[in-house]
């Protein structure tokens, strides 16, 4: 199955389902943690498609459909520094961190802008959100789970 065609058949397939969104994590554990929603355990299709759309309704604080370059990093550093006023780190190396994830948020702004418009078009988004769940889905049975087995080069 293609990404387009696992895409396309989500997208029609989508519900809205209750909960925040997180970025998709690179760590099948870290997704499906962050992903599942109604805490089964497994992350569906239909499920992460739900995620994604929040996520991106709410990033686009103007409602235009299109993700700026300020909605990007706003709605990143805003978890960013979420995450590193719980940390038990130096204020040195929190600033250090906050450095370093800054410029690799400006960095994915560019990359996830594919046709260069200057904003992430939705479609851009959705994209790019796919092609971790197919990351994630190992197994290819449509979801994200503990039964996915873990590539050599993935991390749990």
């Amino acid at each position: 199955m293609t990404i387009r065609n696992l895409f396309a058949g989500v997208t029609l397939g989508a519900v809205m389902v209750a909960g925040g969104a997180h970025a998709a994590s690179h760590a099948r554990d870290t997704f499906i943690r962050e992903q599942d929603q109604n805490g089964d355990g497994v992350v569906t299709k239909e499920e992460y498609a739900a995620t994604r759309s929040l996520q991106f309704a709410r990033t686009d604080t103007n409602g235009d459909g299109m993700l700026s370059q300020a909605e990007y990093i706003a709605e990143f550093k805003a978890r960013l520094e979420k995450t590193l006023a719980g940390s038990d780190r130096t204020s040195e190396k929190k600033a250090e961190e906050r450095e370093r994830q800054m410029r690799q948020a400006d960095v994915r702004f560019h990359v996830l802008d594919s046709d260069k418009s200057g904003a992430i078009s939705r479609a851009e988004f959705d994209y790019s959100g796919w092609r971790m769940f197919v990351h994630h889905d190992t197994n290819e049975d449509g979801v994200v789970s503990a039964a996915d087995p873990v590539k050599d080069n993935q991390q749990t």
